[in-house]
C-alpha cells in the first residue's frame, strides 16, 4: 500500500471528519458526504486481502449506517412524533404482560426453592438463599420465617418488611414502593416470602433494578403503578389480575407513560453517538495498522484529535468531566484548550511528532537552535497560563479529575520540550552521561519546593519565580541518551505540571469559598423566589401531601431541590399547630416564627413567598394552603457550608456529606465599637485564611474562612507518586511515538532475562515484600469499607431511634 497514493486513507479521513461534524450537529449533508467518502475508501481498499482490510471496510460501513439510521430516527421523532409515540406505546403494551408474568413466576420459583434451606443450620440457610437470589435483572429478595413468624434467614434487598400472613400471590405498596410477593408454606410450618420490586418512587436513589426502570430502559416507555382500586379510569390502564376460584383478583394496575419528545430525541442521539464514537475509534486503530509511512499515521491521529475537538465524545465514552469545559477551559489555544481531553490529545500528538523528529537526528542549524530557545522560554509561561483554566467543582475534586488536569498539562509541557530536545540533539551520537539530567532534575525539585513555599493566594507566584524553571528545562533538553531524556523530561515537566495543578486547585477553592461567602449577606437570591413559586404551583396541582414522606417525594427532584437549597418542610394547622415536619437542614427559623407566619396567612391566599433576613443570609418561606385545615411551609436558606444538613438530611442524601473544599465558621455578634477586619486572603503556614464581616439583623458578625493545605508530608508523598506516574506515562507515549515513526519493535529476550541476576532479585523482592504489602493494603481497604458501612448503619439506627422516641414509641 506504500507504493501508491493512499487514496483510501484520504477518503477514510474525509468520512471520519464528516462523522465528527454530524456528531457535533446532526445534518443530512454530513451523512451524504460521509457515505460518499466511505464508498470511495472502500473502492480504493479493494481487493480486500487480509483481515485488517476487511475489518476496516466493515467498520466504515457500520459507521455510515449508524449515522444514517440515527439521523432517520431523529428526523422521525422531530416530524412524526405522534406516530412514533403511538408505536412505542403499542410495542411496550405488548411486552408488558409477558414481563409481569415472568416476574410472578420468578418470585414463585424463588419462594419454592427457599423452602429447601436447612432448618437447623442458619449459616447454610443464609448461603443457600444468597445463591438463589439473582444479582442481575429485576431486583428480588427472599425471607424464610419459622413457624412462629420470626425471620430465620434472608437474602437480597427488602424494600418492605416481610410478613408471614397473606395470600400465596399478592402485592404490597407504600408511598415509595410496589412489590409483588409469592408465599410458600412447608409441612413444618415455615413460610418463604419472595418479593419482586415492581416500581420505586423517583425520590429513591437506587431504583435502577426495579421492573419499571428496566422496562423503561429497554422500551423508552415508563410505568405508573397503582395499588388496587387507586388507578384512574382510563383505557390505557392495564390491570394485572390473579385468577382465583372466586374470580379474578386485582393485584395492581399499570399505565404506560410514553417519553416526552425531547427525551426520546436525546436518547436516540445519545445511543447513536455512543455507537458511532466507538466505531470511529475502531476505524482509527485499523487505519493505523494499515498505514506504512509516519506521515500517514500522523494524519490518522489528527483525525482522532478532530473528533475530540468537534464532537461531544465525553458522554459517549463516559468521560464527561475529562472532555467538559465546565472543569477546564482556557481560550489561549482556541478549541485545543477547550477541555482537558482536547488539550491532552493535542499535546500527545505534538509529543509524538517531537519524538519522530528526535529520532531523525536533524542537524543543528542556527534557526533550529533559536526556535528551541524560544520554546524553552515559552514553556513555563504556557504551563502557568494553562493552569488558570482549571475550575474545581463545588462538590470537591476527585482523584481522577485531578489526574486528568495534571496529565493534560504534562503532555502540553512535553509537547514543547520534546521538539526542543530534538532540535538540540543534532546528528552526532550522545555521550553516555546523565549528569546534566540529574542536575536539571535537582533544579526542578528545588524550584518545586520554592514554588510550594512562596505561593500566595493573591496572585499565585511572583513574577521572578517563572525564570527558575528555565535552567532545568534547558538541561533536560540537551543531547542525552533516550532513557535519560525520557526520565529527565518526565520528571521536570511532571513537577511543573503537578505544581501548577496544585496552585490552580487552590485558586479554584478560593473562588468557590468567595461565592459561598457572598450568599451569606443581605443580598437577595434572584432564583429562590421564582423556584419556590413554581414549586408551590406544582404542590397545588397534585395530591396534597399528608406526611413527611410525601413531602419529601414532592421536594426530591423539584427545581429548588435540584439546585441544592437547604430546606425545612412542615405541615401546619391554620391555628399554627405543627402536624408533621421534615427537617432536612438546620435553618435559622424557629418553629414559633413559622407558626406565626401560618396564622397570618389570609384565608383567601392560596400561596405566598416571604423573604426573611436571618443570620446568616436571606431565608425564604413558601406557604401553600393545601386545604381549609392544612397549610404547608417550605423554608429554604442560603446555599452555604454554614448551613449544615440535619440527621434526616444526611440519611436521605448521603452524597452531600463530602469532604469540604474549605471551612467556614461564624463568630458571635460584635459590639458597635469593635474593629472589623478587612476581607483579604492570606497564607499562614499551611492554611489559607480570610475574615469577612457581615452586617446581619442580629448585628455585625465575621465569617472565618480556612483552606487546609494538608501540610508538607502528604504533599510530598502525593508529588512523588504523581511524578513516578508521569515517567510511566511519558515512556508509554514515547513508545507509541516510536511505533508511529516506523521503528521496529525489539524482540524480548526471554532466555537471557530469565537468567538475569537483577530480574531474579527483583522477582524475589516483589514476592516476599511487594505482594504481601499489596495484600495487606487490600485487606485494610476492605476493613475500612466495612467500618464505613457499620458507621452508616449506626447512624441509621440512631435516627430511627430518635424518630421512634419522638413519636412516643419504643425501640425493641
Amino acid at each position: 500500500m506504500s507504493h501508491r497514493p493512499p487514496w483510501w486513507l484520504v477518503l477514510a479521513l474525509a468520512a471520519g471528519v464528516a462523522a465528527a461534524e454530524w456528531l457535533r450537529r446532526p445534518s443530512l449533508p454530513w451523512v451524504i458526504i460521509g457515505a460518499l467518502a466511505a464508498a470511495g475508501s472502500l473502492a480504493a481498499l479493494f481487493p480486500y486481502r487480509g483481515l485488517r482490510r476487511r475489518a476496516l471496510a466493515a467498520t466504515l460501513v457500520g459507521l455510515i449506517v449508524t449515522l444514517a439510521v440515527t439521523h432517520a430516527r431523529l428526523t422521525a421523532i422531530e416530524t412524526r412524533w405522534a406516530e412514533q409515540r403511538e408505536r412505542r406505546v403499542e410495542a411496550a403494551s405488548e411486552r408488558l404482560a409477558g414481563d409481569l408474568h415472568a416476574a410472578l413466576h420468578s418470585a414463585d420459583r424463588l419462594a419454592h426453592s427457599a423452602l429447601a434451606a436447612p432448618q437447623q443450620d442458619r449459616g447454610a440457610a443464609l448461603r443457600l438463599l444468597e445463591r438463589l437470589v439473582p444479582t442481575r435483572g429485576t431486583e428480588m429478595s427472599v425471607t424464610l420465617l419459622d413457624p412462629e413468624g420470626d425471620v430465620w434467614a434472608w437474602a437480597g434487598r427488602h424494600r418492605l418488611p416481610p410478613v408471614a400472613e397473606g395470600d400465596s400471590i399478592g402485592s404490597r405498596a407504600s408511598g415509595y414502593y410496589v412489590v409483588l410477593e409469592a408465599r410458600r408454606h412447608s409441612a413444618e410450618g415455615r413460610t418463604a416470602v419472595a418479593s419482586v420490586l415492581i416500581w420505586a418512587h423517583p425520590a429513591v436513589p437506587d431504583r435502577s433494578r426495579s421492573m419499571a426502570e428496566l422496562f423503561r430502559e429497554s422500551t423508552e416507555v415508563g410505568l405508573a403503578v397503582y395499588p388496587p382500586g387507586s388507578a384512574p379510569d382510563s383505557v390505557d390502564v392495564f390491570d394485572y389480575e390473579e385468577p382465583t376460584t372466586a374470580g379474578p383478583r386485582l393485584l395492581f394496575s399499570v399505565r404506560p407513560v410514553p417519553p416526552e419528545q425531547g427525551t426520546a430525541k436525546q436518547r436516540a442521539y445519545a445511543g447513536g453517538t455512543r455507537v458511532a464514537t466507538w466505531l470511529f475509534l475502531l476505524a482509527t486503530v485499523l487505519a493505523l495498522s494499515l498505514t506504512a509511512r509516519p506521515l500517514e499515521r500522523f494524519a490518522v491521529l489528527g483525525g482522532l484529535l478532530w473528533l475530540a475537538i468537534r464532537a461531544p465524545v465525553g458522554g459517549a465514552l463516559n468521560l464527561q468531566p475529562f472532555f467538559s469545559p465546565a472543569t477546564f477551559f482556557r481560550p489561549l489555544l482556541g478549541p485545543l484548550s477547550g477541555s482537558a481531553g482536547a488539550l491532552a490529545l493535542a499535546g500527545a500528538l505534538l509529543t509524538v511528532a517531537g519524538v519522530w523528529l528526535w529520532r531523525r537526528r536533524v542537524p543543528r542549524r542556527w534557526y533550529g537552535m533559536a526556535l528551541g530557545a524560544v520554546l524553552l522560554l515559552v514553556s513555563p509561561y504556557l504551563i502557568s497560563s494553562l493552569g488558570r483554566g482549571i475550575t474545581p467543582p463545588a462538590g470537591g475534586v476527585s482523584v481522577g479529575l485531578w489526574l486528568s488536569w495534571h496529565l493534560a498539562i504534562l503532555v502540553s509541557a512535553a509537547a514543547l520540550i520534546v521538539p526542543t530536545a530534538a532540535l538540540f540533539r543534532g546528528s552526532r551520537a550522545e555521550r553516555p552521561s546523565a549528569s546534566r539530567i540529574l542536575v536539571g532534575v535537582a533544579i526542578a525539585a528545588a524550584a518545586t519546593t520554592i514554588g510550594v513555599l512562596v505561593w500566595s493566594p493573591r496572585g499565585g507566584w511572583p513574577d521572578w519565580y517563572t525564570f527558575l524553571w528555565t535552567p532545568a528545562l534547558l538541561l533536560v533538553a540537551l543531547p542525552a541518551p533516550r532513557w535519560a531524556t525520557i526520565g529527565g523530561i518526565a520528571l521536570v515537566a511532571g513537577s511543573a505540571a503537578a505544581l501548577v495543578t496544585w496552585g490552580a486547585e487552590l485558586t479554584g477553592k478560593i473562588q468557590v469559598a468567595q461565592r459561598d461567602i457572598a450568599r451569606l449577606g443581605l443580598e437577595p437570591d434572584p432564583l429562590a423566589v421564582p423556584l419556590l413559586e413554581r414549586f408551590g404551583e406544582m404542590v397545588r396541582q397534585g395530591p396534597a401531601p399528608t406526611t413527611a414522606s410525601e413531602m419529601y417525594a414532592l421536594w426530591h427532584g423539584s427545581a429548588p431541590g435540584e439546585q441544592g437549597y437547604p430546606s425545612h418542610l412542615a405541615l401546619w394547622s391554620p391555628a399554627g399547630a405543627l402536624l408533621d415536619e421534615l427537617p432536612l437542614d438546620s435553618l435559622d427559623l424557629p418553629p414559633s416564627l413559622l407558626a406565626s407566619m401560618v396564622r397570618k396567612l389570609g384565608e383567601d391566599t392560596s400561596a405566598r413567598v416571604a423573604q426573611i433576613p436571618r443570620g446568616p443570609g436571606v431565608h425564604y418561606v413558601l406557604l401553600v394552603r393545601l386545604s381549609p385545615d392544612e397549610v404547608m411551609t417550605v423554608a429554604v436558606g442560603p446555599r452555604s457550608q454554614l448551613v449544615t444538613p440535619g440527621r434526616v438530611g444526611r440519611l436521605l442524601e448521603p452524597g452531600r456529606a463530602q469532604s469540604p473544599l474549605y471551612r467556614l465558621t461564624l463568630s458571635p455578634p460584635t459590639g458597635p465599637t469593635a474593629r472589623l477586619p478587612a476581607p483579604r486572603w492570606r497564607r499562614e503556614g499551611w492554611v489559607i485564611r480570610n475574615e469577612y464581616p457581615l452586617r446581619l439583623p442580629s448585628g455585625t458578625r465575621v465569617v472565618h474562612a480556612a483552606i487546609d493545605l494538608r501540610g508538607p508530608l502528604p504533599l510530598f508523598v502525593r508529588g512523588v507518586l504523581v511524578v513516578l506516574l508521569d515517567v510511566a506515562v511519558l515512556a508509554s507515549l514515547w513508545f507509541l511515538a516510536e511505533v508511529v515513526s516506523g521503528a521496529s519493535l525489539p524482540k524480548p529476550r526471554w532466555t537471557s532475562l530469565s537468567r538475569s541476576f537483577r530480574i531474579r532479585l527483583a522477582a524475589t523482592l516483589g514476592t516476599f515484600f511487594i505482594l504481601p504489602a499489596m495484600g495487606f493494603a487490600a485487606w485494610s481497604f476492605t476493613r475500612l469499607a466495612e467500618e464505613v458501612e457499620r458507621s452508616r448503619d449506626l447512624l441509621i439506627t440512631q435516627i430511627l431511634r430518635d424518630a421512634a422516641i419522638t413519636a412516643g414509641g419504643s425501640l425493641a
